[in-house]
């Protein structure tokens, strides 16, 4: 096996094994349960997530032997120029949702601002999810695998779980009740 193959391999392992990370992450936050066990795995989903472009630097470098993060983790297109950029640019802007969020949890005590609403900059991890997940299913090379599918509906279905439950317990359906009742008396 090739210095390539073996990189190409790990990035996408890395990838494979982050969107499953990030999944448990959005599940344990919206059932509140394991707290310590929750911002442990946040430690290992976010290595992961940032490894998975960090292996990408490392595969061009094998391809271009040039290294160029910026590539990687900031040249973000808003009219990307062909599909392939447009892929990789919905996995970049993923990417930084989580960062955002990571950010904002770990650092919530340095701030007052911050410390009042860090949970709202952390549900950029549901963007960040779907953002990942049509990048995942539009630029690898197992996205048509039979297990990867699989494993792929597994995830879409625990977020949407977890998303049902937060809503759930936010009370925002009786919110937007109360909303359009306050709008039908005016």
């Amino acid at each position: 096996m090739s210095n390539l193959e073996i990189v190409n391999f790990l990035q996408r392992a890395t990838g494979i094994i982050a969107i499953g990370l990030i999944t448990l992450q959005i599940y344990l936050g919206a059932t509140r349960k394991a707290i310590k066990f929750h911002m442990l795995n946040g430690i290992i989903a976010y290595s992961f997530v940032f490894l998975h472009p960090l292996l990408m630097v490392a595969y061009n470098y094998l391809i271009y032997r040039r290294i160029d993060p910026f590539f990687v983790y900031i040249d973000v297109c808003l009219l990307c120029p062909n599909k392939l950029d447009f892929v990789i640019n919905l996995g970049r802007i993923g990417f930084w949702f989580i960062t955002i969020a990571v950010i904002a949890a770990k650092f919530r005590k340095a701030a007052d601002w911050l410390n009042q609403n860090w949970r709202k900059l952390h549900i950029l991890n549901y963007f960040a999810f779907y953002f990942i997940s049509a990048h995942a299913i539009n630029i690898s090379s197992d996205s048509t695998k039979t297990w990867f599918i699989t494993y792929f509906i597994f995830l879409q279905l625990v977020v949407v779980y977890s998303v049902i439950v937060r809503v759930k317990r936010s009370n925002l359906i009786e919110d937007v009740r109360k909303m359009l009742g306050q709008l039908d008396e005016a």
